[in-house]
């Protein structure tokens, strides 16, 4: 077994003009561990790899996207099952990517051995949805992505991962964020098995906000390096339900002085959920006068319902401006549902508002703010005790 059918993932390559270096990652994705480190908190995976082992996809293109997300004033790139359908983009079959080297994980060696990459720019596009899916039964669609901001440019990336239930997305994402530039970039996940592997160089400013739920397995990666007097915020929330198994860690290195990250983690899990969101910042030797604040918070609803809120710091020089965290796990607090039955409402409608009041931000987009009402009401998780 494993995450792709072997002989199938051999016949997709071979249609490439570079097979052979295909095959070599091919042969880096047998080679390699899920995880080596077991025991660090800060390094540890949560996610259940035999999930992902035993899934054995196919490995195909397909022709049957019916795009069901389109957000407004945002340009649309369909990544399905390998095949990138927008004739305007970039598109490689290099399979390689600039930032992250195929060792870096054994699913990073398996995407890129079989996804061409798609490069985006900031000088081509303003706003833009890379709408992620796998329109086909026990398949996997993989997806090699690079973004470059230029100096003094904005973008907007809206990453949407959605598949069949019996699919996959796999994706490995770098981003280079010029001086003086911004990037405001969503991660929205709710494919069933998701991979997701990204890493930013960030010398202006980066804004994150990663969403993932209705996730049978979820990992997701991300490694931000900030140079001096670069920047980073980032918002991590995830809702897990059923049995849904979901790891989120976002991982901030503070390289250049000045540097400055601030990230908020918040979880729900119910049912038999495993939701796991951790935010890790390290201030090396030379990021003199830095700053970092990560806050964590997760409601646990039922009895068999697990959360993991884990934010994780590390200062290696003695000149910061600020360095701090915090983080709890905790059931929907008595005192007030007690509060809100006393003005008259019921003890579900009370929790609901509790639940929604917690989970989303006044800041959210619209386009998420729609998809956390539509996930809560339908997984019933505000009725739940």
């Amino acid at each position: 077994m494993g995450v792709v059918n072997f002989s199938s993932a051999q016949q997709y390559i071979s249609k490439f003009e570079n097979k052979m270096e295909r095959e070599k990652l091919l042969s880096t994705y047998l080679s390699l561990p899920y995880q080596v480190i077991h025991d660090s908190p800060t390094l540890k995976h949560y996610t259940d790899w035999n999930k992902f082992d035993n899934l054995s996809l196919e490995v195909k293109d397909s022709d049957e996207t019916k795009v069901s997300r389109q957000i407004e004033d945002y340009k649309t790139i369909v990544v399905d099952n390998g095949l990138i359908k927008d004739s305007n983009v970039t598109v490689s079959d290099s399979p390689y990517n600039e930032l992250i080297k195929p060792e870096e994980h054994k699913l990073v060696a398996l995407t890129l051995a079989l996804s061409r990459k798609i490069r985006i720019t900031s000088r081509e596009f303003k706003k833009v949805l890379v709408y992620h899916t796998s329109s086909l039964e026990k398949t996997i669609s993989p997806l090699n992505l690079e973004v470059e901001i230029k100096e003094g440019d904005e973008l907007d990336l809206i990453y949407f991962s959605e598949s069949k239930l019996t699919s996959m997305t796999s994706s490995v994402i770098s981003l280079k964020v010029s001086k003086d530039s911004i990037l405001n970039l969503y991660v929205i996940s709710l494919s069933p098995y998701v991979f997701l592997h990204m890493k930013a160089e960030v010398e202006g400013t980066v804004n994150n906000l990663v969403f993932s739920s209705k996730s049978i397995a979820s990992h997701i990666n991300y490694n931000i390096e900030l140079k001096g007097n670069s920047s980073s915020t980032f918002t991590a929330k995830a809702i897990g339900i059923d049995d849904d198994n979901i790891d989120i860690r976002i991982n901030v290195n503070h390289i250049g002085s000045n540097s400055r990250s601030e990230g908020v983690l918040k979880a729900i899990s119910a049912d038999n959920a495993l939701t796991v969101i951790r935010g890790d910042a390290t201030i090396f030797e030379n990021a003199y006068d830095s700053s970092t604040s990560i806050l964590g918070r997760a409601f646990i609803i039922g009895k068999e319902a697990k959360a993991v809120v884990a934010p994780m710091l590390e200062v290696k020089t003695g000149r910061v401006k600020l360095a701090k965290h915090s983080a709890s796990v905790s059931k929907v607090p008595e005192d007030l549902i007690f509060y809100l039955e006393s003005r008259g409402f019921s003890r579900k409608e009370a929790e609901s508002m509790i639940i929604k009041g917690f989970i989303s931000d006044e800041n959210d987009p619209q386009f998420l703010s729609k998809i956390i009402d539509e996930i809560l009401t339908e997984s019933k998780v505000i009725l739940s005790v």
